[in-house]
């Protein structure tokens, strides 16, 4: 299977090594030598995050989702006998400064015997360059491997087949990076252009995958790429390109203006051009996703002293105006409102900074976000009953400084109208800064 040629290996980077691990399960012999760019990289595997969804598939085949986040299509006489699936998030190694999980398929060790389609959906506002979007699995050395990946940008969907089962995740190829979300006036933030170098050369039509190793400034194969048009896209403030390590405009800072009145985001791009570089795409003409000419943006935001966010499934909306927080009667509580009937009450079980996992205990934290839903309000927890456990989740990094309560919940919120588990939930992210009463 065609993956990638020797041009994207030189947008990939790294120094001409000699392989100490393949990808490939079953890699014919090749007699020429086999060298590399970059070196393959040995992560963890990733722990849990949430909870496994599961459904037993027998010969006939079978459809599995992960709130629709990931799915699995199991074509009749993948298996033989009625087989359990599971999908699990989880922490993800190969960019742990991602803000998406890593999923884990299972049965892992079985080998199916027609290939299995494993979706991954992103959401439409997720930041990036779709073109440069692929799939990796982790192999049982603990090396990510990066495999053909067929792209669906009107669906926001992309899909692999396997054979085998381990641990999955989508990344980017390549990426614009931010070193803060958020800051005040004047402050600044470092923004630089990244790649994911490939750690494995070989012929093309000798393998299915190729090993992934470190993430690295863009840039060692000059004559491969083009970097240009940094600039302010909408909202106030200064930018100032700068070379990076490799002597490419890689590197940017911004700097916000002396004065904010109102929370405000400002979105930033660049252009990225590879000549050569490609990923192996099924669906794309001559099986070639061609990277080209890319357009990377990113967004900031502008805060002012005094605000409350809040993010429902990627949706956000500003509550900074009804907002209000006090440490009183030995916890931290911030609450706020807004005209739609949007409210949402955060308690953490303490009075100090730090970090606080879902709970109701000392040193840990519960939400409340109540949105209307078909003329009622439909109130949604950090938690619900698996009968016979009660399952908390996310958590709360508060910090307390000069008078406000400043910080940030990301977690999932749950409905429940039965005694055990839940009817629906909600992905949920509140970042708040707030004077204290």
């Amino acid at each position: 299977m065609k993956f990638v040629n020797m041009y994207t290996y030189r947008l990939a980077g790294g120094l001409l090594l000699l392989l100490a691990l393949s990808c490939s399960k079953d890699t014919p012999a090749i007699e020429e030598p086999r060298p590399v760019f970059g070196e393959p990289v040995i992560r963890p595997k990733g722990q849990p995050m949430g909870d496994a969804v599961s459904t037993i598939i027998d010969a006939r085949g079978g459809v599995l989702w992960f709130h629709g986040a990931v799915r699995l299509e199991v074509p009749p006489g993948a298996v033989e006998q009625p087989t359990a699936f599971g999908i699990q998030p989880i922490a993800n190694t190969l960019d742990g400064t991602s803000p998406y999980p890593a999923f884990r398929l299972t049965p892992e060790g079985t080998h199916f015997k027609k290939p299995i389609q494993v979706s991954f959906i992103y959401e439409p506002q997720t930041g990036g360059a779709p073109q440069t979007r692929m799939v990796a699995f982790q192999n049982d050395k603990g090396v990510w491997c990066g495999v053909s990946t067929a792209l669906d940008e009107a669906q926001h969907r992309l899909t692999v087949a396997t054979t085998h089962f381990s641990d999955w995740v989508w990344f980017d190829l390549l990426s614009l990076r931010k070193d803060r979300e958020s800051i005040g006036a004047g402050g600044t933030v470092n923004l630089q252009l990244l790649q994911q170098v490939l750690g494995e050369l070989v012929p093309a039509n000798h393998i299915d995958s190729v090993s992934l190793g470190a993430m690295d400034d863009i840039g060692y194969w000059k004559e491969d790429i083009t970097i240009s048009n940094w600039k302010i896209v909408s909202g106030p403030g200064k930018l100032e390109p700068q070379a990076n390590k490799y002597g490419k405009l890689g590197d940017a800072v911004y700097t916000a203006p002396a004065v904010i009145n109102e929370a405000t985001e400002v979105e930033i791009q660049v252009e990225v051009e590879s000549k050569y570089g490609y990923i192996s795409d099924p669906t794309a003409p001559d099986g070639r996703r061609k990277l080209g000419k890319l357009i990377l943006l990113t967004k900031i935001l502008l805060e002012p002293d005094h605000y409350f966010f809040l993010e429902v499934d990627g949706v956000r909306q500003d509550l900074s105006k009804g907002a209000s927080g006090a440490v009183m009667g030995g916890q931290i509580t911030v609450s706020s409102a807004n005209e739609a009937g949007v409210t949402v009450t955060l308690g953490c079980f303490g009075t100090g900074s730090g970090t606080y996992p879902g709970g109701i205990n000392s040193g840990e934290s519960f939400i409340l976000v109540s949105v209307p839903s078909g003329g009622t309000r439909k109130s949604f927890h950090n938690v619900y009953v698996q009968c016979p456990d009660i399952r908390y989740s996310g958590v709360t990094e508060v910090g307390i400084t000069d008078g406000a309560i400043e910080g940030t919940f990301s977690g999932t919120v749950y409905y429940s109208d039965q005694a055990c588990g839940y009817s629906d939930s909600k992905s949920v992210k509140c970042t708040f800064k707030i004077k204290q009463h």
